[in-house]
């Protein structure tokens, strides 16, 4: 009987030192999972809130640059806000051409308060005259972006970007400039932004 017994209880003592590591085993499992999930909810966390440092400010008479804009709003996730002449141009070549000549800034509207919390900022406009349009001038000089990245972008029926950049240095010497894009064909765009990091990390 005593033989029985001994037998009897080391049967038991193995099957709850197995039950044991078994359990065991399952915690570990269940830790390494959520440890995982984590990782990813941090990693969605942080792409979140790079987004949310992106903005994208356009001027578009047309509708061109303001296609253009919605792309890369779409394509980074940023913010899209529209830069608007307070008053409507009434003939916009006449109109256009004389705030060229002189030097104007026309009095603007966008519904943006600040850029201090904004870290890289897409700046976009048509081409008039071989240049940018002067309310782009006027938003330069409405905000200060002193450590911003700005990124410029364009349409245009003839002319590049190239000799309309000069403004970015001249009212915005304080940030980093980078390279920009004449935005002609949309399938520009996704290589462009893969190129400067913004997509396809």
């Amino acid at each position: 009987m005593n033989v029985w017994k001994k037998i009897a209880g080391v049967f038991i003592t193995g099957v709850l030192v197995f039950s044991l590591s078994a359990c065991g085993n399952t915690s570990s499992s269940g830790n390494q999972s959520d440890g995982n999930q984590a990782d990813t909810a941090q990693s969605e966390t942080d792409s979140t809130a790079e987004n949310d440092k992106t903005l994208i400010a356009y001027f578009s008479h047309t509708g061109n640059t303001e296609e253009v804009a919605g792309l890369i709003a779409d394509y980074t996730g940023g913010t899209l806000v529209q830069i608007e002449r307070a008053e409507p141009y009434d003939d916009v070549n006449a109109q256009g051409e004389e705030e060229l000549n002189t030097n104007a800034r026309p009095e603007i509207t966008v519904n943006l308060d600040s850029i201090e919390n904004y870290d890289h900022i897409f700046i976009g406009y048509p081409i008039w005259w071989d240049e940018a349009p002067m309310v782009i001038d006027t938003f330069l000089e409405s905000y200060d972006f002193s450590g911003k990245t700005i990124i410029p972008f364009c349409t245009s029926a003839s002319d590049t970007i190239d000799n309309s950049l000069h403004i970015f240095q001249e009212l915005a010497p304080d940030a980093v400039i980078e390279e920009g894009l004449t935005a002609n064909d949309t399938a520009d765009i996704q290589p462009w932004l893969e190129s400067l990091g913004y997509i396809g990390q």
